[in-house]
């Protein structure tokens, strides 16, 4: 096969139009922190959002990568330098995961509740302690913070700029014994247990953290599956791209339906974790971790439903004809589809969470150390108070909804002394104590998340009051543009982070060859044929 335009040239009117995505996205970020709350959590959550989104993306171009080399996979050697290309971009996520980071040690923003200074949430004499957080505090600070998202980006880092280090020498400096491909793959095969292993932490520090009662064991495999998905997809519309470009002619629909097996099977093993996830922690019952998909049904149902239908129903129907995989316009439809589909899937797992910490986080402040003559009561009428009163009535009653409903009633009384207990429900002992950080009524108070664990009763308690700027009489679960689904400067500042993961990729791609003329599976790769002899539109290509 003769290879012609191997060579990728990024050209400045492409330069232009990905500059131009930049500043929308820029602007649409400095938007979104007008008109914000004093945390300005709108701002921090898309800028976290969108960071955590395509670094993720590039680590897992990087680790799917590894997994075929080390599998001695040839199919895929022809659009390999995308996918090295596409794990440079971890260079840039070295920055971005930096400035969050800065924001954790400097407290400028609120995205993670366990850093909160005002609250002293792990001082057991403080008026907001809270034991479970406390018992998290060897995880959750900014030290290990900072390790597990700077420092296990930056060992990623330098796999995956060896792996393409010797990738590139092979073209020019590849000996017949192959030394250059056997350095690649011990590479690989190496990244593979490091990134297995270290994703999972880094993914609880940056995104699980963001609720940091609720938990499962299944969130790493979730998260990195919906990444995963981010990256099939990208480089599908990458390859496309390419093709109407007049590169990449000897990518046929052989390679394009290999890509869209991953697509489609993927798809289904990230509703398998969607749905494992979602069934054993509602078959436990367990309240810290159900609120965490009761809120988001209840309150947020357009982000719940709409990730099943986006990520699940839509690539499901259109791939499962096999013919479809080999089509290019139908292959970029679900694509972009699949791609926002998991940036959706990001901003469910960061949004309410985020926007539920802030919002409490305000209302125990203002209830807190000021107006409190004891640090080591909770202040009546507070959320805490409401809170710890309903989550007791609530235990006793086994979880039902009619105890949560004493709640307004407990959040509107201010007359009440300090160390007011909640009368006993059917089934609970006299005397019960109910102060705060001692048995179960501490729990309860100590649920940043914005309703207890045991029901939606609890946006009640939160009273009238919101949480800064122009949001003073915003109810916790109220529509809210950017939060309760994206707004347009969500949009926009996708398109910013996008356009300039683009744009580092066509540099990098411009760099070298767009085909490994040395490696040794390239003409396995360059024949390769998947048995499937369908007649497909678009694109062309040899079988």
């Amino acid at each position: 096969m003769n290879l012609t335009n191997t060579q990728f040239v990024f050209e400045g009117k492409t330069k232009r139009v990905l500059i131009g995505g930049m500043v929308l996205g820029l602007l649409c970020l400095v938007l979104s922190a007008l008109n914000d709350d004093a945390y300005h959590t709108r701002f921090w959550t898309n800028f976290l959002h969108n960071s955590v989104y395509f670094t993720a993306i590039a680590f897992m171009a990087v680790f799917f990568l590894a997994a075929q080399i080390t599998a001695f996979a040839g199919w895929m050697t022809v659009i390999k330098r995308i996918w090295e290309g596409m794990g440079q971009f971890m260079m840039v996520g070295l920055v971005l995961m930096g400035i969050v980071a800065i924001g954790v040690w400097g407290h400028l923003h609120h995205l993670y509740h366990w850093n909160d200074p005002n609250l002293n949430i792990t001082d057991p004499t403080g008026a907001h302690y809270d034991r479970i957080i406390a018992g998290k505090s060897g995880f959750l600070n900014p030290v290990f913070y900072t390790i597990a998202s700077v420092g296990f980006l930056a060992i990623w880092y330098f796999w995956a700029f060896k792996m393409r280090q010797n990738s590139i020498s092979q073209d020019t400096n590849e000996t017949a014994s192959l030394d250059y491909y056997k350095k690649e793959r011990k590479w690989a095969a190496s990244f593979l247990p490091i990134g297995g292993f270290l994703s999972a932490v880094f993914l609880w520090q940056v995104l699980m953290s963001v609720d940091p009662h609720w938990y499962s064991t299944m969130f790493a495999w979730y998260s990195t599956a919906s990444a995963w998905l981010g990256a099939l997809a990208l480089t599908v519309m990458i390859i496309i791209y390419l093709k109407s470009l007049g590169y990449l002619e000897y990518v046929t629909h052989d390679h394009l339906h290999d890509v869209g097996k991953y697509l489609f099977g993927i798809s289904v093993f990230w509703t398998y974790l969607w749905f494992d996830q979602f069934m054993l922690i509602w078959y436990a019952n367990n309240g810290e971790e159900t609120i965490y998909f009761k809120q988001r049904m209840d309150h947020y149902p357009v982000l719940f439903w709409g990730n099943l239908l986006m990520n699940f129903v839509a690539p499901f129907l259109i791939l499962m004809r096999n013919d479809n995989k080999r089509k290019f316009g139908t292959m970029f439809f679900v694509a972009l589809i699949v791609f926002f589909g998991h940036w959706w899937d990001y901003f469910y797992m960061i949004k309410p969470g985020a926007r539920i910490a802030a919002m409490e986080a305000k209302e125990l402040a203002e209830g807190g150390h000021d107006k409190m003559g004891s640090t080591t009561t909770i202040h009546p009428g507070s959320s805490e108070m409401a809170t710890a009163l309903a989550g007791v009535q609530a235990e006793a009653a086994g979880h039902g909804g009619q105890a949560a409903g004493a709640q307004p009633e407990a959040a509107q009384d201010g007359s009440q002394a300090t160390e007011q207990a909640a009368p006993p429900a059917e089934g609970q002992p006299e005397g019960q104590d109910q102060h705060a950080g001692e048995g179960e009524a501490a729990h309860p108070a100590a649920e940043h998340s914005g309703s207890d664990a045991h029901g939606a009763e609890a946006p009640a308690a939160h009273g009238e009051e919101g949480h800064g700027g122009s949001h003073e009489s915003e109810e916790p679960y109220s529509f809210r543009m950017g939060f309760t689904i994206p707004g347009l400067e969500e949009i926009g500042v996708m398109i910013g982070f996008l356009s300039l993961f683009i744009f580092f990729l066509f540099n990098q791609l411009e760099r070298v060859s767009l085909v490994p003329m040395k490696d040794p599976y390239l003409e396995e790769s360059l024949h390769h044929e998947t048995g499937a002899l369908i007649e497909s539109e678009g694109g062309g290509g040899h079988h």
